[in-house]
């Protein structure tokens, strides 16, 4: 579609596409009849407002989450039959593993994507968490331009590293949130299918590191290690693994903030219904939203303690504040 919303006939959608022109006749026909798209002429169509706002750089790679998501709904009565119950929390054997066929891999869901031959699958999944994070809040929990005198006694600290962090999308909410406050050193960690997919040239602010969180964090004594919207992808002990390997870096003063949604300890007929959503989709990838007392587990496995929550007004998210323990 030309992205200038200048219209284009369906007869030649069809030959850029290589599929029968009846093919884009009828797609665009549902399109266009629920306002996605506008029909200029007879069989001729052009973008308008709703249409670009599901660009599949934008939210309408979501669409793609969903079909994941959709595929593991599918098979999970099969997979719940033909599997044990502890399967449920091996990352190699996850309902989305089972759902393509994979397991004999021996590989999680996100290390298959990883392994995708298809760059643009792994381009739409990185686009749809930052369009999905967009709705999300980053600033107005933990008061971050708060430390500009730490900050200002030792500059060249590494202030944030941010693991499991995309495209960055934390880090330029935050940096922008702080503005003229201070200028702090900033590190992206990400997996190297995401890191690697990065221009360096349009992230001047930001260090750029491949990392798994399974090894140890290489980053000592950052002021903050931050994981936003990252362990609800696994369950409590695979996030105490990434945790304890964080702590080890972590100095006296170091913070962990974890941003995350937080299950209420108790459900309320209509009240955060897309939390349960979310958490019953991360079921299909061996993920899981967590309560406070999940996170409580996770600190105290790893030798850490939670200084203090930071709500959002933003439904369940928060911010988990947490440090060393001291020593007794």
């Amino acid at each position: 579609m030309p992205e200038d919303g200048s219209p284009i006939a369906a007869e030649e959608l069809a030959r850029i596409t290589n599929v029968a022109t009846t093919v884009i006749q009828r797609i665009y026909r549902v399109a266009v009849s629920h306002g996605i798209f506008v029909e200029t002429a007879p069989d001729t169509y052009a973008h308008n407002e709703l249409s670009r706002i599901l660009n599949p750089r934008g939210l309408g790679s979501f669409f793609m989450i969903v079909l994941e998501f959709s595929r593991a709904w599918m098979h999970l009565p099969e997979y719940l039959k033909s599997h044990k119950p502890e399967d449920v929390f091996d990352l190699t054997k996850s309902p989305a593993v089972y759902s393509v066929g994979k397991e004999h891999l021996g590989k999680s869901y996100y290390e298959l994507l990883e392994m995708d031959p298809d760059p643009e699958r792994r381009e739409l999944w990185n686009a749809n968490m930052v369009a999905v994070d967009e709705l999300m809040p980053v600033v107005g929990m933990f008061p971050f331009e708060s430390l500009k005198d730490e900050v200002a006694q030792d500059p060249d600290r590494p202030f944030l590293v941010d693991i499991g962090a995309g495209r960055g999308q934390s880090c330029i909410a935050i940096r922008k949130d702080i503005g003229d406050a201070f200028d702090a050193k900033y590190i992206l960690q990400d997996l190297p299918g995401v890191i690697n997919s990065i221009d360096p040239k349009e992230y001047p602010d930001f260090e750029l590191m491949t990392y798994d969180a399974f090894k140890p964090q290489p980053v000592k004594n950052a002021r903050i290690y931050f994981m936003r919207r990252f362990l609800h992808d696994f369950y409590t002990p695979v996030c105490i693994e990434f945790v304890k390997n964080t702590a080890s870096a972590m100095g006296p003063d170091s913070r962990l903030i974890i941003c995350d949604q937080l299950i209420p300890d108790m459900v309320e007929k209509d009240k955060f219904t897309d939390l349960y959503w979310l958490d019953f989709a991360l079921l299909a990838m061996t993920g899981q939203e967590k309560k406070k007392a999940d996170f409580e587990e996770i600190f105290e496995a790893a030798g850490l303690e939670l200084v203090k929550i930071y709500p959002s007004a933003y439904g369940c998210t928060a911010m988990l504040e947490a440090r060393l323990k001291k020593p007794e």
